[in-house]
């Protein structure tokens, strides 16, 4: 059982990986075709954008720190975390996914009516 658990962590932080470098590939160049001062007009115009941002930042800051707290836990004093190390991954991925997504939909938007 635990071979199938690692086997799928392995498999979903590659595929979390390369949605996360397409999308950060296809900001910066949608970046490029973007009026920086339209861009920052929007930006205040919509400032839920950076608020669910941050909040998804938050949650993947939190959820990395405890992946470190939990790994030490489980590395150093032999203590078993039940998966709480590997379910710390899932959550830091899922939620630095969504922010890089909100970026993602934010500039599109500005792209199609420029």
């Amino acid at each position: 059982m635990m071979d199938i658990v690692k086997t799928f962590i392995e498999l979903y932080n590659v595929g979390a990986a390369f949605i996360l470098i397409f999308m950060i590939g296809q900001i910066l160049i949608m970046l490029r075709n973007v009026d920086k001062t339209v861009l920052k007009a929007r930006i205040f115009l919509k400032e839920e954008i950076l608020e669910k941002t941050w909040m998804y930042i938050a949650i993947a800051g939190a959820s990395f720190a405890l992946h470190s707290v939990t790994n030490f836990i489980e590395n150093l004093m032999h203590i078993n975390t039940y998966y709480l190390n590997e379910i710390t991954q899932i959550i830091f991925f899922i939620a630095f996914i969504l922010a890089v997504y909100q970026w993602y939909v934010f500039l599109g938007s500005l792209e199609k009516r420029e």
